[in-house]
């Protein structure tokens, strides 16, 4: 998932269960093997951030 604007100590913290890259200007969250209820989880707490979604990508399963 990428939001808008370059994530700084406060919001890093608050997905300290999440890989959080930044790319110029957004910033990419990254989580595997989410299931519905910790993708409701995630997308709350950037709503409470107030952060702005700009993209979601699902990546295909790895094989096993």
């Amino acid at each position: 998932m990428t939001v808008r604007g370059v994530a700084g100590p406060s919001v890093r913290a608050a997905f300290d269960d999440v890989e959080v890259s930044v790319a110029g200007d957004t910033t990419v969250l990254r989580r595997a093997g989410t299931d519905q209820a910790a993708l409701h989880g995630l997308l709350n707490r950037i709503q409470d951030l107030g952060l702005v979604v700009i993209d979601v990508h699902l990546e295909p399963p790895e094989p096993a």
